[in-house]
């Protein structure tokens, strides 16, 4: 039976509503986080610690503790919260979906957890630590002062955005679902988005090798699963496609 489709007003509403619950999850977990702030931030700093040694993160302004203790509390509730954002994303693709491939929920909160945490943690582990001693030690004659603020927003921004990069795959399997990519785009572009990888890898961490691959293989292996994935679970119209071209995976 062919479900009606929305009105845009109606999806409108509905985006609205998804965001609402996603605002006010973040909240409920930011003020849980607040209990636990001074952990957190003792937790957080840990990567700049082993290169600082006996030397203490300093701030500036009077405010400055306060608004550093709230920061804590609200990404530490973005964290928390991802099963809940990823649940109403999923919620609100959910129409454009058939009845049998809506069962597919639970799967997609639990990886899209674990890619998150995964990414996180490959950035808190490797990418912080050896960033910010490569930073630090860059000119030995120059005596840091380091910022609690600044490298607070630092840190917690680029361990997100680790984060949501390791989404790729749940993103693109999401899009092929909807008809928007597959396999067969995803393995024409894979030479660019490994040279994007490797860019990126470069960017944002120290310029030896090994820690620029620590950070591009794990991104080229999200792209090499999320090829995977649209093959799979990509629409059959599409995945026929795919099977008649001659080209390999």
């Amino acid at each position: 039976m062919e479900e009606k489709k929305m009105p845009i007003t109606d999806h409108l509403e509905e985006l609205r509503f998804r965001l609402i619950k996603i605002v006010v999850a973040i909240l409920l977990g930011a003020v849980l986080c607040y209990f636990f702030r001074h952990q957190i931030l003792a937790f957080l700093q840990a990567p700049i610690k082993k290169t600082l040694q006996d030397e203490p993160l300093r701030f500036f302004s009077l405010m400055e503790p306060f608004i550093v203790h709230i920061k804590v509390a609200v990404y530490s509730g973005i964290f928390l919260s991802v099963p809940i954002v990823l649940y109403q994303i999923w919620m609100f693709v959910a129409p454009g979906l058939l009845e049998r491939e809506r069962k597919y929920l639970l799967p997609f909160i639990l990886f899209g957890s674990l890619f998150f945490l995964g990414g996180a943690s490959l950035c808190y582990f490797i990418v912080l630590p050896y960033g910010t001693e490569f930073f630090l030690n860059f000119d030995p004659s120059l005596q840091s002062t380091i910022n609690i603020a600044s490298y607070l927003s630092f840190s917690i921004r680029l361990i997100m955005v680790f984060g949501i990069i390791f989404q790729l795959p749940l993103i693109l399997m999401l899009l092929s679902r909807l008809g928007l990519v597959s396999s067969k785009f995803l393995r024409r572009q894979r030479k660019y988005a490994y040279l994007l990888f490797f860019v990126f890898g470069a960017a944002l961490t120290p310029p030896d090798p090994l820690t620029q691959s620590l950070m591009a293989v794990p991104l080229v292996l999200m792209y090499e699963i999320s090829v995977l994935l649209t093959r799979i679970f990509g629409r059959k119209d599409q995945v026929s496609t795919d099977q008649e071209s001659p080209e390999a995976v």
